[in-house]
């Protein structure tokens, strides 16, 4: 809706970039490759639906065919350490394209990112949780 849109513009909230879609019966399905323009990252704090427990989290503005749009991801892993995804947007500088892309291997779905300077993908085990996911 338009006016909606407008009134998100006007509050300062940015749109997600949304990787996947919830499907009605379960699952998730990927919306495809998405280049963007790495913006900024900053950590923050949410409360997981899960558990209720408030855990650091990464965001990350992007901006998609002119658009500011954010992306958010764990800090951590399942075993505490450095979320992989985390350790690899480390490798890309402010203002670098990179192609995010939700694919399927097995019942897992992971993140590929593709710097667009490279020819090489790194794929990302997804631990984001698709409670945002439309």
């Amino acid at each position: 809706m338009k006016t909606s849109r407008e009134l998100l513009k006007k509050a300062g909230i940015l749109p997600k970039l949304r990787l996947g879609i919830k499907l009605p019966g379960g699952g998730v399905k990927s919306t495809g490759p998405h280049k963007v323009r790495v913006i900024e990252d900053k950590i923050i704090k949410k409360i997981e639906s899960s558990t209720g427990k408030e855990l650091e989290w990464v965001r990350y503005v992007v901006e998609e065919d002119s658009e500011r749009k954010i992306y958010d991801t764990k800090l951590r892993d399942k075993v505490g350490g450095l979320s992989y995804l985390v350790q690899r947007f480390a490798e890309i500088n402010e203002d670098e394209e990179v192609i995010l892309e939700m694919k399927k291997q097995g019942i897992k779905n992971y993140i590929e990112l593709t710097p667009t300077g490279h020819s090489s993908s790194i794929e990302v085990e997804e631990e984001q949780g698709y409670e945002d996911a439309e």
